[in-house]
């Protein structure tokens, strides 16, 4: 078993938990394509829910995701 290297990133979000259903979509669509490897869903950054953390298993596969869904 290799170890996995967690790379977690914040995500600005609007909309709520919407927000974060449209970031999911996005974010899936890059595994599927094979851009990223698997993410998973961290904590919100705030009370306000204007971003959330999410893991990667590379900085690499965290910065692509970063550029690729920045809201805006």
């Amino acid at each position: 078993m290799s170890a996995q290297v967690e790379s977690p990133t914040s995500f600005a979000v609007s909309g709520g938990i919407f927000g974060v259903g449209r970031l999911a979509t996005r974010l899936n669509a890059l595994v599927a394509s094979g851009q990223i490897g698997e993410w998973h869903i961290g904590h919100w950054t705030d009370w306000q829910h204007t971003a959330i953390r999410i893991k990667f298993a590379t900085a690499a596969d965290a910065a692509l995701a970063k550029a690729s869904c920045a809201e805006g």
